[in-house]
């Protein structure tokens, strides 16, 4: 345990030597993504004792900086663009029956302005608003396997927004970002029918809407250059 501690620790400081916080700054990092409890547009009293949720997602992207935007040297504004990301999140209701699970997965791009403040050498903050541009969304209702399912329900190019902060020491990068999209997802099987119209009739509300909220909470681990 020891020797990892020192291993760890030099590895630490490092990748802490090596930052220019700057310089544009290309990342990937991955993590951990919480589905809320109002995904579907709904509450916690919709879902089963029996519900847990879970999720991933990855990043790949880069932070163009504008320096010339502010005269300061502990402040800079900048552009971050994800050029791709993926996330992945389910739902899973188990009983003395059996289970049944909700995958949802996206994969996309997310583009938008950030600000980037650095008190100190190799430390830096960043904030940012993206939007969030899905190439495309799906949602798989399964039981024990993916391809147990007999339906999918997926939509192209839909919009959302993310908002989220980093920090970044070194090369280290640490971040914390709540996204939201609302797509249309339409049956695979049945077209003019939506997840959304399926959701509401659990409450047996009428069968109008066609766009599916699915708000996340993610927290990611990286390195940037």
């Amino acid at each position: 345990m020891k020797k990892f501690i020192i291993a760890f620790t030099t590895i630490l400081f490092w990748l802490s030597g090596t930052a220019q916080d700057f310089d544009n700054r290309f990342y990937f990092r991955a993590g951990y993504s919480s589905p809320s409890w109002s995904y579907f547009d709904q509450d916690k009293d919709f879902w089963g004792e029996g519900t847990s949720k879970y999720g991933a997602n990855f990043e790949l992207g880069t932070i163009f900086m504008i320096n010339s935007a502010l005269q300061s040297k502990e402040m800079v504004l900048g552009i971050d663009a994800v050029f791709l990301y993926t996330n992945f999140n389910n739902f899973k209701y188990e009983d003395e029956l059996g289970s049944v699970n909700t995958g949802i997965y996206r994969v996309g791009s997310k583009i938008g302005p950030s600000f980037t403040y650095s008190p100190a050498e190799n430390l830096a903050f960043d904030v940012y608003v993206k939007a969030d541009i899905a190439w495309v969304a799906l949602i798989a209702p399964y039981e024990e396997k993916i391809d147990d399912g007999d339906d999918y329900f997926i939509d192209y190019l839909p919009v959302g927004f993310s908002t989220g902060v980093n920090f970044r020491y070194g090369m280290l990068m640490l971040g914390i970002e709540f996204n939201t999209i609302s797509p249309q997802l339409e049956s695979d099987d049945f077209e003019g029918y939506y997840f959304q119209q399926y959701i509401d009739a659990f409450n047996e509300e009428e069968m109008v809407h066609k766009k599916t909220k699915m708000p996340n909470l993610n927290f990611t681990v990286g390195l940037n250059f």
